[in-house]
């Protein structure tokens, strides 16, 4: 890493790989949400909450890199 506050290749990379998996659980929960029995909704819930925090952390670090590079 670089003087300037520039984050790895790597770590980058990563958060837009786990981005990519969160959204899909995040979908996931939605989908059985909807179409479950509602024996597990309080679970799906729970998790469809947690991953979407997770989620937004991570969109909101890849966007705060972008404008950093880009020297806003």
């Amino acid at each position: 890493m670089d003087t300037q506050g520039q984050q790895p290749r790597w770590r980058k990379t990563w958060s837009m790989v786990q981005v990519g998996v969160l959204a899909t659980a995040v979908v996931g929960c939605i989908v059985l949400l909807l179409t479950g029995d509602g024996t597990l909704d309080r679970v799906y819930a729970v998790a469809l909450v947690f991953f979407g925090i997770a989620l937004l952390g991570h969109v909101t670090f890849l966007v705060i890199t972008a404008r950093a590079e880009r020297g806003r």
